[in-house]
């Protein structure tokens, strides 16, 4: 699997469901209640700086921005596009992946870590466009790379770390990507 590309297909989601979303939308409440999409499409932004902050150490967002889903004001596109940028020049630089750096899990290197905001922005694509009632679906081509990624950071032990939710009961007839939001602690509604 190339994680970078991965990544890079993870955070083109989760930028393409944030341009879609409409302003009418913004103050609807998501499925991470009591969040609204506002927030919770902010939390996500946020994410992917918190998480490349690891390897840079530029602190550009705080934890509690983070986790507490303190919304953007301006326009979520921007944002949107800011995040992608930063996480993939990050990510994409020399020796990054190669590199150890500390986490909720403890020391591990680049190339563990970067599956964390890879699994995060899909999560979230996911979450933001189920929350409008046009849940996405990730191309079957992509599936191999992208389940790879769930199956890698969907663990006890990320769980027990609190950066991924319990496992929830897909309904019998999920797609192959709803199944994947199970794993993450989604609960599928249709």
């Amino acid at each position: 699997m190339d994680q970078l590309a991965t990544l890079e297909f993870a955070l083109d989601e989760l930028r393409r469901v944030v341009v879609s979303l409409d302003d009418s939308e913004m103050d609807t409440v998501t499925n991470c209640e009591p969040w609204t999409v506002r927030q919770l499409a902010s939390h996500a932004l946020n994410n992917q700086l918190l998480w490349a902050s690891m390897v840079t150490g530029e602190a550009v967002v705080t934890p509690e921005q983070v986790m507490t889903a303190v919304p953007h004001e301006g326009d979520l596109a921007d944002l949107a596009n800011e995040a992608r940028a930063r996480a993939l020049a990050t990510w994409g630089a020399a020796g990054v992946l190669d590199a150890t750096y500390e986490t909720p899990f403890g020391a591990l290197p680049g190339s563990t870590v970067i599956l964390f905001p890879t699994v995060d922005a899909l999560a979230h694509a996911w979450d933001l466009s189920a929350s409008v009632s046009r849940a996405v679906e990730f191309p079957k081509s992509k599936m191999p790379e992208v389940s790879a990624v769930f199956e890698a950071t969907c663990t006890d032990h990320a769980r027990a770390a609190g950066v991924i939710q319990a496992a929830t009961e897909p309904p019998g007839d999920a797609t192959d990507t709803e199944r994947l939001m199970a794993s993450s602690g989604r609960t599928v509604l249709r």
